[in-house]
């Protein structure tokens, strides 16, 4: 929350960049649907584990002796309603829960709904982080057996015997219901599953979600911190994923995107705990993150409502560029939050290495996530404008699989027949940098992958640079280690990434200016990696196998 030096001049001397202060969006007195998150504070006790596991990550990357980690986590999804049809609200449809997941994967990659939006303001400078963790839906029960639908638990209240949900009026009766009687009647091995619960709930009381905290050892017992019984989120069925019941103005997923941040321990951007006396002190524990009182459409507590355009000074502390109102852990609507920073990662990553549910979620996919599907391209780094461009598309997964292609920035750029195709025909109108993605899922989870490509005006034929024939990567399979060789040719190594089968990238070296390169993956489980090799010629695949 609190700028460190560093970032707080870079914003200072960007100050005559940007429309002038006494051009601010004033407060909205608009009414509004209220995004209040039932999430509790947690204790000093847990303030102060977490925040010591932060600093010690924080060290450790300093000196190089740890790295960011790609995890994959199984989902299940607990519907919880009244013996309505599948597809009748509140026992929502597998489309809807879905189209979660795809929203979930989309945010924590940093390439989520209407992230382009990020270009056009000072925030540009922070960046908007790819967390490295993406969701699928599990395959199987506790017991291993096969799910009809993958990631979804239906469980009928009047058949258990326990209440309606929406029929608690107060938010102590709900939050009671919630977690002493069917959260610890359905939940799922925590450290196999990602609990979520899905249910209706009494408009009076407000809340669109909540989230148990990560746990550590020696922490059960606390307030707001996940146990065997109750680790999850909540949300309400109206404001999850991005069909069906989700309803206007939080029909984009982002109230997952937002409780799951806290599942994955991030505190609200403006601070907790909410502060109506407005004053700048109350902190998340991110530097890159500018403190806020908040202050639009009523959000007088360190957050804001609605719907706010860029810039935002109401309620700011001083910050150039105002309120990072787009940010998920803000109460702002939908449309208008689509980014996490780098800061916000390395709690996130500090959570999936050291929280007691969270450590051991990752490992369980490799059973409960098989068949995820793989996002695979192979495509020429510098391309023609005017011409017509084909990718090589080696995606793999389940069947049938969807896709989705995109470009950044979108103007003048093409896909034909349409961008929902396995391998679409693309034009660009002007020169420049892009970044591809494309994004490909199936039953069980997503997978997405991005490339940077360079557009010029070419004369003749342009140069194939996707050919790996020039390189040698080998042993392949390897049980640990991997020599990436181009001295017998004349490319020149500049940059290697690797990604892991769901397209996550595991590892990256930039820089590189060599001709051969050794890289240990013994850490790392078995299964396909897909190894990009940037070289002063252009861009190549490989994909190799690991087993140990």
């Amino acid at each position: 929350m609190k700028l460190n030096l560093k970032f707080a001049i870079t914003l200072f001397f960007a100050f005559f960049t940007v429309i002038a202060k006494t051009q601010t969006s004033g407060i909205k007195t608009e009414t509004n649907l209220t995004h209040k998150c039932g999430t509790k504070i947690p204790p000093a006790e847990w303030d102060t584990w977490f925040n010591k596991n932060v600093e010690i990550y924080q060290k450790r990357a300093a000196q190089n002796k740890t790295e960011q980690v790609s995890y994959t986590i199984p989902v299940i999804v607990h519907i919880i309603h009244g013996g309505q049809a599948v597809g009748s609200y509140p026992n929502i449809s597998t489309a809807q829960v879905k189209s979660q997941i795809v929203a979930l994967n989309k945010d924590f990659a940093g390439v989520g709904t209407n992230i382009n939006n990020l270009a056009s303001t000072g925030f540009s400078l922070v960046g908007a982080a790819n967390c490295l963790v993406s969701f699928c839906l599990a395959q199987l029960d506790p017991n291993g057996n096969a799910l009809s639908e993958p990631g979804i638990d239906r469980r009928n209240y009047n058949s258990n015997g326990w209440a309606n949900p929406a029929s608690m009026t107060t938010e102590s009766a709900f939050f009671n219901l919630m977690d002493n009687t069917i959260k610890a009647n359905t939940i799922w091995d925590p450290t196999r599953y990602f609990n979520i619960w899905v249910s209706d709930i009494n408009s009076g009381i407000g809340i669109l979600g909540y989230a148990t905290l990560p746990n550590g050892s020696g922490l059960i017992g606390l307030t707001s911190v996940g146990t065997a019984n109750d680790d999850g989120i909540w949300i309400w069925g109206r404001a999850f994923g991005t069909v069906g019941t989700a309803t206007s103005p939080f029909n984009l997923g982002r109230t997952a995107s937002h409780e799951t941040g806290h599942w994955l321990g991030l505190r609200h951007i403006g601070g907790d705990p909410l502060n109506p006396s407005g004053d700048c002190n109350a902190t998340d524990y991110c530097n890159d993150t500018p403190p806020q009182k908040g202050g639009y459409a009523g959000g007088a507590n360190g957050q804001n409502y609605g719907s706010p355009t860029y810039p935002l000074f109401a309620g700011e502390c001083g910050s150039v560029y105002g309120n990072m109102f787009m940010n998920f852990m803000d109460y702002t609507e939908d449309a208008v939050m689509y980014m996490f920073t780098p800061d916000q990662n390395t709690r996130i990553q500090t959570a999936m290495q050291n929280g007691y549910f969270r450590s051991q979620l990752s490992a369980s996919s490799a059973s409960l996530c098989s068949g995820i599907p793989n996002a695979d391209i192979l495509l020429d780094t510098i391309l023609c404008i005017g011409k017509n461009i084909n990718a090589i598309n080696q995606s793999f997964g389940d069947e049938p699989l969807t896709y989705s292609w995109a470009a950044t920035p979108s103007l003048g750029v093409t896909f034909s027949p349409s961008a929902t195709v396995a391998s679409p025909i693309m034009n660009f109108a002007s020169v420049g940098m892009y970044t591809l993605t494309t994004t490909v899922s199936n039953s069980v989870g997503i997978s997405i992958n991005s490339i940077e490509v360079r557009l010029e005006e070419c004369t003749g034929i342009p140069k194939n640079h996707t050919s790996v024939s020039s390189l040698n990567i080998s042993p392949n399979p390897t049980n640990a280690y991997l020599k990436i060789d181009a001295t017998q040719t004349s490319s020149e190594i500049k940059e290697i990434r690797i990604h892991n089968a769901i397209g996550q990238l595991i590892k990256e070296f930039s820089n590189v200016n060599v001709n051969e390169l050794e890289i240990n993956l013994s850490s790392y489980p078995d299964g396909i990696y897909n190894v990009i090799i940037v070289t002063n010629e252009g861009q190549m695949m490989k994909r190799i196998i690991l087993s140990k």
